[in-house]
């Protein structure tokens, strides 16, 4: 049986371990001794399993334990907080709180209506929207960026799920006038249609 270095290397542990049949380990033995790199790998891993073995390598200086002791206590009976750091830190809160809460209150703020008869939008436009593979966007079923695979999935749906509009074709989407009849023929509004991409 003749064997490459590879095959060496990938068995040497168990030829340490004494863990191969007498005809495997007569042919590693052999192998280890014509070769001069698989015969310095050998000698090399008994060296580093030597070395895990010694176990001076893993005892502690003698007090270590002693002075880690010590040090721990120092660290915790150290001297308290100054009354500047707990105000510098009060303060720091402070400002992150106002600085949540205005981005809250800005985040639900209603834009200013042009109108006295309008009224904000409470729905979604009706339609289903192409759903990718590879991302949490949706598009119109006509959008140009729209690659790969994708689904056609009712707005809700999609939206409950977590996708958000492409921003590429949102302009497109957002168009309150367009209706369920201006989408592509034959396709149900929650019928689930899959594509490859080619359109």
């Amino acid at each position: 049986m003749d064997l490459s270095c590879e095959d060496v290397w990938r068995e040497i542990s168990n030829y340490i371990d004494n863990d191969l049949d007498p005809h495997q380990r007569a042919a590693l033995g052999a192998h280890l001794g014509q070769c001069r790199n698989c015969a310095a790998l050998l000698e090399g891993t008994r060296n580093v399993i030597r070395l895990y073995q010694d176990e001076r390598l893993l005892a502690l200086p003698a007090g270590f334990t002693k002075r880690l002791h010590r040090k721990l206590r120092a660290e915790i009976q150290g001297p308290p907080g100054s009354a500047f750091g707990w105000a510098v830190s009060l303060a720091a809160a402070c400002v992150l709180g106002a600085v949540f809460l205005f981005a809250n209150l800005h985040q639900f703020a209603q834009p200013e209506l042009k109108s006295a008869h309008s009224q904000p939008a409470a729905r979604w436009p009706a339609g289903p929207v192409a759903v990718s593979d590879d991302g949490k966007i949706f598009h119109v079923a006509n959008c140009p960026f729209l690659h790969g695979k994708w689904k056609l999935v009712a707005t809700r749906e999609a939206i409950q799920k977590g996708y958000s509009p492409c921003v590429r074709c949102m302009r497109e989407y957002l168009k309150v006038d367009r209706g369920p009849e201006s989408w592509e023929p034959g396709v149900e509004f929650a019928e689930e249609v899959e594509s490859d991409g080619a359109q």
